[in-house]
């Protein structure tokens, strides 16, 4: 499963009136189409646009993304009243099915597209393969994954949750050297960016104290600054981002020059890195951030 990943074939078109017959009310007959307004001179067009495609990449062959050039295809803005970008419908069975106006976290896409995908194999064996973890069944969750791989070579969830499952057993050149296999939209994709945190956390930790050691320490002395870092990089292993982002600021608050101001930058890192899989956890963390600043 590490070798030879095939490239992912997204279906995204660029639609103009010619073919919006075919390309959007036919296909919908078959997948959904999510229909992207956009313009080259707007610039949350320009922000939402690349995280569109890159979720056509990992989802392919589950939706098709129909992009409409409102500045070239001025006949399909004007019917469909189009008075403001991004503008985005949803397509199924012919028929609009959803709307959304302006450029939204990718999470509301992801919202708005999965009631109306088909079943695939390989997220199946993806929910399985997560059981099987929470309770243990480590070679389960292998055995598991290696078949949601040959199922779907393009889902690149399934490599992403190896990378996972390598990472919270210990394995942490395993899970870097899959992780490097992949290419540059699975790595950046909303799942993929907190697994970038993981890596480095695990190497963090690999050096630190051990858990209980850095609990005693912080029962005798709750602000002392190696512990609470030391501390940080398991919670962000293992998930725990809300704890991290709370001893982060526990850190930032009480020791602000400590390793040159590490806490603020991890703060601004694990914001970036969340912002998609976490945006209201990131929204309300960030402000609390910029409180303690200001």
């Amino acid at each position: 499963m590490n070798e030879g990943l095939p490239k992912m074939q997204a279906m995204i078109v660029d639609i103009t009136a010619d073919n919006f017959q075919q390309m959007v009310l036919e296909n919908s007959f078959h997948l959904p189409v999510l229909v992207d307004f956009w313009a080259p001179w707007c610039g949350p067009c320009k922000q939402i646009l690349p995280q569109l495609e890159n979720l056509a990449q990992s989802w392919a062959g589950r939706f098709i993304l129909a992009k409409i050039n409102t500045e070239e295809q001025t006949e399909l803005a004007n019917q469909f009243q189009i008075k403001s970008i991004p503008s985005f419908k949803l397509y199924k069975n012919g028929k609009v099915i959803a709307e959304l106006q302006g450029a939204h976290p990718l999470a509301k896409f992801k919202e708005m597209l999965e009631p109306h995908l088909k079943a695939e194999p390989s997220e199946e064996l993806r929910l399985q393969a997560q059981e099987a973890f929470q309770v243990g069944n480590y070679d389960e969750v292998v055995r598991l994954l290696g078949e949601a791989a040959q199922a779907n070579p393009n889902n690149y969830r399934v490599h992403l949750d190896l990378v996972k499952m390598y990472l919270h057993t210990g394995n942490l050149e395993q899970g870097q050297s899959l992780f490097d296999k992949l290419p540059e939209e699975a790595q950046n994709s909303p799942e993929g960016k907190p697994l970038k945190l993981l890596m480095r956390f695990g190497k963090i930790v690999d050096e630190s104290p051990s858990i209980e050691d850095i609990q005693a320490t912080l029962r005798e002395d709750p602000g002392n600054a190696e512990a609470l870092y030391g501390l940080v990089g398991y919670l962000i292993i293992h998930n725990a981002f809300e704890e991290a982002f709370k001893a982060l600021l526990k850190l930032f608050s009480s020791h602000k020059d400590f390793q040159d101001n590490i806490a603020q930058k991890t703060l601004v890192e694990l914001f970036e890195s969340l912002k998609d899989s976490h945006p209201e956890l990131v929204k309300n963390y960030r402000r609390k951030l910029q409180m303690l600043m200001f």
